[in-house]
């Protein structure tokens, strides 16, 4: 099988199935009660999570360890400060762990401002600095765009924001970034940053939000006061002390100039068997695990699932948001209407070969040009 839907999920490094026994099986003590040996696994927590601190480039903050990335996303953009009369602003193509979150803020009576992104989703510099005012109390802006793969440049845009925005919360969400990029917070002047640990071979229903110092959230689940009370709830010791352990290696076999030369092959040999196939995606400048492209007058769905009868798994976008047919991204994109329901993604991981990229071009045209041969049939058909 050839997996091409990396940023959808990775698979979970085996040697994690050790961590999880130790945790679940052996040393499975409740880390917020008394004992001794409660003791000893809250400490091992604690390393884990000052190692994931590390590993990400924060010299200071907090991290608060959720069930996912959007859990994440939510506690801080629903726990970040408010203020009456505040605005909101968020990008075009966010998450739709953000973009839902903050309609909801939006239906109580706060005021959400889109910042529109230019083809390859990258947000449009100029118009975002011309939203911020004194009335912007919350930005959010994703470091990599999870359908295209398109990386905002957080250290400027946190500039712009304290410099025109100075009560403004900075929100990224870095759940595509976290693994497929050096990150480092001291340097990128974010308030808030979510990460997801499923998408660096990690265990899935583990995530965390990294606060900086200073900052107070509201919580928004309650409890027994765990994680400085920001998130309620017996701690899940194997999702957080296997944490650090995927996101190093993941950095380790870590190559990005060959996850980019594997995705221009690709996108060059897309361009040959269609020029009329739109790559969402700018490749030199972009992270380097996906590419984003759009099929005229097809069904993505359809070719996935051709595809996957040939072995090769391929996504039509956010898997959390494929089950909707929303037109919002590609619409974003400024992607003609006949591209919408056409467009693909497909994300590699440091497994994948050029070889494998070969393989996947081969079968990809052979099942593209039954779908268009087939599409035509049905049109002379009808006609």
């Amino acid at each position: 099988m050839l997996y091409l839907d990396n940023s959808a999920t990775t698979p979970m490094y085996s040697e994690i199935l050790d961590i999880i026994r130790k945790y679940s099986c052996d040393n499975y003590y409740n880390p917020s009660a008394l004992h001794a040996k409660s003791a000893i696994v809250k400490r091992d927590m604690n390393n884990a999570k000052e190692k994931v601190m590390q590993l990400l480039g924060a010299k200071s903050g907090n991290l608060v360890m959720t069930g996912s990335g959007t859990e994440s996303d939510n506690i801080a953009i629903l726990g970040s400060k408010k203020f009456k009369g505040g605005k909101i602003l968020i990008s075009a193509v966010e998450h739709s762990a953000v973009y839902y979150t903050a309609k909801k803020l939006q239906s109580q009576g706060y005021e959400l401002v889109i910042i529109p992104v230019d083809s390859f989703g990258k947000i449009i510099m100029k118009e975002f600095i011309g939203m911020l005012d004194k009335n912007v109390m919350l930005v959010s802006i994703m470091h990599v765009c999870n359908e295209t793969g398109a990386v905002n440049d957080l250290a400027t845009i946190s500039k712009h924001i304290k410099a025109n925005s100075p009560r403004a919360i900075f929100h990224s969400d870095g759940v595509q970034a976290v693994g497929k990029l050096p990150i480092n917070l001291a340097k990128l002047g974010v308030d808030l940053y979510s990460i997801s640990a499923h998408k660096f071979h990690g265990m899935k229903g583990s995530g965390a939000l990294y606060i900086r110092s200073g900052l107070n959230l509201s919580p928004i689940i309650f409890g027994g006061g765990q994680e400085g009370g920001i998130r309620s709830a017996t701690e899940n010791l194997s999702a957080i002390i296997s944490m650090p352990y995927a996101l190093e290696r993941c950095l380790q076999e870590l190559d990005m100039q060959s996850n980019k030369d594997i995705i221009s092959y690709i996108r060059e040999q897309l361009l040959s068997i269609n020029p009329n196939i739109i790559v969402n995606t700018h490749v030199s400048d972009s992270a380097t695990h996906i590419l984003s492209f759009s099929l005229p007058d097809s069904r993505g769905e359809i070719l996935l699932h051709m595809m996957e009868d040939d072995g090769v798994i391929i996504g039509t976008g956010s898997a959390c948001s494929a089950s909707s047919n929303s037109g919002r991204i590609p619409t974003a994109l400024g992607l003609d209407s006949k591209y919408h329901s056409g467009m693909m993604r497909v994300s590699i991981s440091s497994t994948f070969t050029m070889k494998n990229a070969e393989e996947f071009i081969i079968i990809f045209k052979k099942n593209y040009t039954k779908l268009c041969l087939n599409m035509s049939k049905k049109t002379n058909i009808n006609n």
